[in-house]
C-alpha cells in the first residue's frame, strides 16, 4: 500500500483559528519590543497605535479577513477608509505617551502587509501544530523553506531536515522564525521516511530564530476569551461601598472635588493619565459637569471622588461600549457613533447587595476625555451595565 505524505486541509478556515486572534487581549505598544516572545501570543497589539478605539478597529477587521477568507488586497481596501479618519495612515508623527517621545513613521501598504501577514501566518501555524500533534504515527517533521525573494540563508538551509517533533529544535524554531517568514513544516510518518530515503536528524541544532521569535507559537498558546468577573462568587471578597465613602468631602466645593480627584491620579488637570491598557486618557473636568452643568454632588458622588479616582486607576473591569448618535456630531470620527470606555470597580453593602463605581471616557477625534464618574447603586444596574466587549480583567 502507497503511503501518502501527511496533508491538512486549509480550504476553509478552521474555528480555532478565528477564536485564537478573537481571544487575543487588545494591548497598547509604541514599541514593538515592548511585548517579547510568548507574550505576542495572548496580547493583540500594532506598534504606534496609542488608541484602544484605533487597535479594536483593526482587530476587529483582521478577525473577519480570516473568518470570511478574505486577502490581503481585500483587507487593506477595507481597513484603510478607518485609518484615514483616525490619522493612521501616510506619513505620521506619533506620540510615545508615557515619554512624550515623537517619531515620524510611515504607514503604508508595506506596513499593513506586516500587521495582516504576521497575524494570519501566526495563526495559521498554531493550528497547523495543533493538528499535527494529533496524528499518531506521523511524528517526523521537515523543515520546509519558502525560498522566497527575502527568504533567510539559515531558513534555506535548514529546508529539508527531518526531526522528530519532541526535538529541542521545536522548542524555539517552529516556524515563523522571523518577521515575514513563510517557512513550514510537514509532518511523516516513519515507513514514509523509509520509502522517501529520508533519514531524521540526531543531535544538537543550531537555533535560526531570530530573539523575538524564538518561541513555539503553537505549543506555548493556549489563548481563552476573556471573561467577565464572577460577581456571585467572588461577593463575599468584595469591598463594602459605605466604608470608602469619605463624608470629610461634603463640605467642599467644586474645585475642591475636582482637585481631590486629580491629586488622586498624581496629575494635574489638563494632564495625560495612562490607564491599565495603556490608554492616554486627557484628564479634565469633564467628569463632573456637561457644559455649565454641575453634576460632582448628584446623589452623593461627591463622597466617593477618591475612589472614583481609583475605579480610573485601579478598575477591576474595562469595557468598550460603541453607541449610534441620534444627532450627528463632528467631535468624533465617526459623525454616526462614537466608542465609550467605561471603567468598572466592584463593591457590595452591608447586606450583600451588589453595588459599582464606573468611570466612563471617550474617544473623540483628536483626544481621549472623561464623560461622566459616578455610584452605581442597583443590583440590577451594575449587570447591565456589563455589556459590550471587555478589554481588561485584574488578576
Amino acid at each position: 500500500m502507497k503511503i501518502q505524505m501527511v496533508k491538512l486541509d486549509f480550504q476553509k478556515t478552521p474555528q480555532s483559528i478565528v477564536d485564537y486572534l478573537k481571544n487575543k487581549q487588545l494591548t497598547l505598544t509604541y514599541n514593538h519590543y515592548e511585548l517579547l516572545k510568548q507574550a505576542h501570543d495572548k496580547a493583540f497589539t500594532v506598534a504606534k497605535v496609542t488608541r484602544m478605539d484605533l487597535l479594536n478597529d483593526i482587530h476587529s477587521s483582521l478577525i473577519e479577513a480570516i473568518k470570511t477568507g478574505r486577502n490581503f488586497e481585500a483587507w487593506k481596501k477595507s481597513i484603510i477608509p478607518t485609518l484615514e479618519k483616525k490619522g493612521w495612515w501616510g506619513t505620521q508623527e506619533i506620540t510615545n505617551p508615557k515619554t512624550g517621545e515623537i517619531k515620524k513613521v510611515i504607514i503604508n501598504s508595506n506596513r499593513l502587509k506586516k500587521i495582516y501577514t504576521i497575524n494570519t501566518r501566526v495563526a495559521y501555524q498554531k493550528h497547523r501544530y495543533e493538528e499535527m500533534m494529533k496524528l499518531p504515527l506521523s511524528t517526523y517533521w521537515m523543515y520546509r523553506c519558502s525560498f522566497l525573494e527575502n527568504s533567510r540563508e539559515r531558513h534555506k538551509a535548514m529546508h529539508g531536515t527531518v526531526l522528530h517533533r519532541d526535538h529541542e529544535f521545536w522548542i524555539e524554531n517552529y516556524p515563523p522564525n522571523d518577521y515575514m517568514c513563510f517557512c513550514g513544516v510537514t509532518a511523516h510518518s516513519e515507513s514514509d521516511l523509509k520509502r522517501r530515503g529520508l533519514t531524521p536528524t540526531q543531535g544538537k541544532i543550531q537555533s535560526i530564530a531570530t530573539e523575538d521569535w524564538a518561541y513555539n507559537v503553537g505549543k506555548n498558546t493556549n489563548v481563552a476569551a476573556l471573561k467577565k468577573i464572577n460577581l456571585d462568587d467572588s461577593l463575599n471578597n468584595l469591598p463594602i461601598l459605605n466604608k470608602v465613602k469619605d463624608e470629610s468631602l461634603k463640605n467642599l466645593d467644586f474645585n475642591g472635588l475636582k482637585n481631590k480627584f486629580y491629586q488622586a491620579l498624581a496629575i494635574k488637570e489638563g494632564d495625560i493619565f495612562i490607564d491599565k491598557t495603556n490608554d492616554p486618557i486627557t484628564i479634565t473636568d469633564d467628569f463632573f459637569k456637561s457644559l455649565d452643568y454641575i453634576k460632582v454632588r448628584n446623589k452623593g458622588r461627591e463622597l466617593y471622588i477618591i475612589e472614583l479616582a481609583n475605579a480610573l486607576k485601579d478598575p477591576d473591569e474595562i469595557f468598550l461600549q460603541f453607541e449610534a448618535l441620534k444627532n450627528k456630531s463632528d467631535k468624533y470620527v465617526d459623525e454616526n457613533s462614537r466608542v465609550v470606555k467605561k471603567f468598572m470597580k466592584y463593591y457590595k453593602t452591608e447586606a450583600g447587595a451588589k453595588r459599582a463605581l464606573i468611570v466612563l471616557v471617550e474617544y473623540l477625534k483628536d483626544k481621549t476625555t472623561g464623560i461622566s464618574a459616578y455610584v452605581i447603586d442597583s443590583q440590577g444596574a451594575v449587570e447591565t451595565k456589563r455589556v459590550e466587549k471587555l478589554i481588561y480583567k485584574k488578576d
